[in-house]
């Protein structure tokens, strides 16, 4: 039986900044490029895992492919809500978020079914090292930014622990070739590194009167060096065949949000500071 639980919170992200973090503004910059990402990256890997449904004969593994699907379509309805405040204020974005989708169907039509799910159990992989480097910084990444946005990713990076398993289990079982996907995986990375790359010009160019240096600034350069070097670790190492994601190091902060998730707080605005308050 799957451990996941899917919860679907009621952001609400009105007049939100395009830099919600003045502390961090470079950092500001790179989630809002992981909203739009993410929209049309979890909107194909929703795809791909229906595609898939007729291919999974373990139930087990049908049982998380549903739960994951659930949990990744809650996610992209959540950021759809953080574009659409953005877009509101600055409607160029709108090209920007067309741009990222459009990508992404471009690859579902143009890829085979298990291209898609190598994407996803290779990126996936990735995320849990990578979440955690930004989830145990959380205070000098969040803390000084929108509340709503940072309780927004944190949820959204806790989610993406507790599930760290999903992808690779269901392109273990549907496709099960190690091979295929390490050779793919380099193909997926750079076409994340497209779209993110996309998304800087598209932001430059339709939201006036940000500094050009922010986004020249490293947006982890707060992070200790020995984090981000544990990280790169530990995304080398998810790609690796013996790789086993229930295995690997959880951020001390996924008990800490899921205590408070359970106790019944508003986890839609639980870190950082109140919009008002921000100077």
């Amino acid at each position: 039986m799957s451990n996941l639980e899917v919860r679907r919170i009621p952001f609400n992200f009105d007049g939100a900044e395009f830099i919600w973090n003045p502390e961090n503004p470079a950092f500001s910059i790179m989630m809002n490029q992981i909203t739009f990402l993410v929209i049309g990256f979890e909107r194909y890997l929703c795809k791909a895992i229906r595609a898939s449904e007729p291919l999974i004969t373990d139930p087990v593994v049908a049982e998380e492919a549903k739960l994951f699907f659930e949990q990744e379509a809650v996610h992209a309805v959540a950021h759809r809500k953080h574009a659409k405040a953005l877009i509101d204020r600055y409607p160029g974005l709108q090209d920007a978020l067309d741009r990222t989708i459009s990508s992404y169907d471009q690859l579902m039509e143009e890829k085979p079914l298990e291209f898609a799910l190598a994407y996803g159990g290779g990126l996936e992989s990735v995320f849990t090292p990578f979440f955690k480097m930004i989830l145990d910084n959380r205070d000098v990444l969040f803390s000084g930014g929108d509340s709503r946005l940072a309780s927004l990713f944190l949820w959204h990076f806790c989610e993406e622990i507790e599930h760290r398993s999903s992808a690779l289990m269901v392109y273990n079982h549907v496709v099960g070739r190690f091979g295929y996907r390490i050779r793919n995986f380099r193909k997926c990375v750079r076409h994340v590194h497209s779209i993110a790359d996309m998304l800087r010009e598209e932001f430059i160019k339709h939201v006036p009167g940000v500094p050009a240096e922010y986004f020249e600034i490293d947006p982890l350069g707060a992070v200790p060096r020995l984090d981000k070097i544990r990280s790169m670790l530990g995304v080398f190492d998810s790609q690796m065949p013996w790789h086993n994601p229930e295995k690997q190091a959880l951020p001390a902060y996924y008990e800490e949000w899921l205590s408070h998730w359970e106790a019944g707080a508003d986890v839609s605005n639980i870190y950082g500071k109140q919009a008002g308050a921000i100077q």
